[in-house]
């Protein structure tokens, strides 16, 4: 392989790498924007009382204490009781 050539090469693999980090810049400026979005529609249902849990305020389900009710979460127990939770 001559000199040229081995030059030729190493300037198209510029090329190509200078393509990929446009479109990488393009995509992390597009993602960018949507984060902003994000954080701005976050504000607009905190502010609004009709969107439920967006007011940081308890919904009504939680204990006083703001912990939930412990027969709640348990709902594997159903089925140990039926012996489908057994092995085998």
């Amino acid at each position: 392989m001559s000199e040229h050539d081995e030059r030729q090469d190493h300037e198209a693999k510029a090329d190509e790498l200078e393509r990929e980090l446009d479109d990488m810049q393009e995509q992390t400026d597009k993602l960018g924007g949507e984060i902003e979005g994000a954080g701005e529609e976050w504000e607009r249902r905190k502010a609004d009382d009709r969107v439920p849990g967006a007011t940081g305020e308890p919904s009504g389900d939680d204990d006083e204490d703001g912990e939930v009710d412990g027969e709640e979460l348990d709902f594997g127990r159903s089925l140990a009781e039926d012996g489908e939770g057994e092995g085998g």
